[in-house]
C-alpha cells in the first residue's frame, strides 16, 4: 500500500437522478402475530422476503388489483351466465 496517492488524476462521478416517488420508505407496522407468522410462511413458500410480499400485497389492494376469492367467482358465474345467454341468441 502506498504512503500517499496522487488524487489530482482521480475523476468525480456524478450520482444519478432519484425518484422519490420510486423509493421505499421504511414504516413501523404492528400487526397480529399469527397474520405475520402467515404472511412469513407464504412468502417463504413462493420465495421472496416477507416484507416484499406484504408491499406486494398492499400494492395489488390499493391498485384495484385485489379482489376477494368470492368476488372473482361471482365475476367468473356472470361471465358463463353472459356466454351462455349470447350462445341461446346466436342460435
Amino acid at each position: 500500500m502506498k504512503k500517499e496517492y496522487d488524487l489530482k488524476k482521480m475523476k468525480i462521478r456524478s450520482v444519478g437522478r432519484h425518484d422519490p416517488e420510486a423509493a421505499k420508505i421504511p414504516i413501523s407496522i404492528r400487526m397480529d402475530a399469527i397474520i405475520l407468522i402467515k404472511l412469513r410462511e407464504e412468502a417463504f413458500r413462493i420465495g421472496i422476503p416477507y416484507q416484499t410480499f406484504i408491499s406486494s400485497i398492499l400494492h395489488k389492494y390499493v391498485s384495484g388489483e385485489l379482489i376477494e376469492k368470492k368476488s372473482e367467482k361471482a365475476k367468473q358465474e356472470i361471465r358463463e351466465i353472459v356466454r351462455a345467454t349470447l350462445e341461446e341468441l346466436d342460435k
